[in-house]
């Protein structure tokens, strides 16, 4: 255990890294907000699990498709939060043990980084199908499929992640390494959005035409909303990523490390709040699984005798 006193708080080092008081500032801040975030995380992205699993309208291949990224999400409380909180914590006092779980905070969010990635683009390649190939939907999204997707997601950002981890590549080399998942799924986000915009434009347009059936009419109403929601998914995991970018640029010019470690913190956090933002977003979108949120909630504050 490391000597820490006043007048050191004003200069600490690790691994090379130097932080000043308005680093420390930073991480302590960075400490508050996920040891507040931890414990919603998992369980609003548990309810959410529990409501698709328990509710039989709920259980279409969208839905279970975002069940799969709540179990992620969950994963994030349990794992990634906690690990960054103790390697702050540590950190902040001085302690050896702050390496250890430095090292289990960086596997944990490169796997689950990865994976979130992988499954968003399985999420808005569901959407792609169900609206813009509709005949190719049943073949394509079988049980089956959708089960070796889901493997593939986390065998392909296992492997990588622990090659990664096991290797110990770190600094812009790790940034440069990995970014071929984001790019990637930056890419076809984007480009499956915009093909999916445009084609919501023309059934609208056929609506009003009375082009389509009453039933082909409530397909696409249906699907429209889980588009969106969709979008704003990708939407608040494309905010959560801007600090990340940043910090990637910084490092790239070479800031100073004093700065490079208070963004590193907060890029960190703002990818697991992440995790925290997509259950309130189901239950802002969905009416059954907002009552099924609430109405457990409230029996957990009043439980009925």
């Amino acid at each position: 255990m490391a000597n820490v006193s006043v007048s050191g708080l004003a200069n600490l080092t690790m691994n090379g890294e130097e932080k000043d008081v308005f680093s420390l500032v930073f991480i302590s801040i960075t400490i508050i907000v996920n040891t507040i975030a931890c414990p919603f995380t998992i369980g609003l992205n548990m309810l959410v699990i529990i409501a698709i699993k328990k509710m039989r309208r709920l259980q279409n291949n969208g839905n279970i498709m975002l069940a799969c990224l709540a179990v992620t999400d969950v994963l994030t409380g349990l794992t990634s939060q906690p690990s960054f909180i103790l390697w702050k914590t540590a950190f902040l006092l001085g302690s050896d043990n702050a390496k250890v779980f430095y090292s289990i905070h960086g596997l944990c969010i490169i796997v689950l980084s990865y994976y979130s990635a992988l499954h968003l683009m399985m999420v808005v390649g569901e959407k792609m199908i169900a609206i813009k190939y509709p005949f190719w939907y049943p073949s394509v999204m079988t049980t089956r499929n959708m089960k070796m997707g889901v493997l593939f997601c986390w065998v392909y950002s296992s492997s990588f992640g622990l090659s990664i981890y096991l290797t110990r590549v770190s600094g812009a080399v790790y940034y440069i390494s990995s970014s071929h998942i984001l790019i990637v799924c930056v890419v076809f986000v984007s480009t499956s959005n915009v093909i999916l915009y445009f084609e919501t434009r023309r059934h609208q347009k056929m609506i009003k035409a009375q082009q389509l059936t009453q039933e082909q009419v409530e397909t696409f109403l249906k699907e429209n909303k889980a588009f969106k929601t969709t979008v704003i998914v990708v939407g608040a995991v494309g905010i959560c990523l801007v600090p990340g970018i940043l910090y990637t640029v910084m490092l790239a010019i070479g800031f100073s490390q004093e700065i490079l470690g208070s963004m590193d913190g907060m890029a960190r956090t703002f990818v697991m709040i992440n995790s925290l933002l997509n259950p309130l977003i189901y239950c802002w979108r969905q009416e059954e699984i907002r009552t099924f949120v609430l109405r457990t909630l409230m029996q957990a504050v009043h439980p009925v005798n």
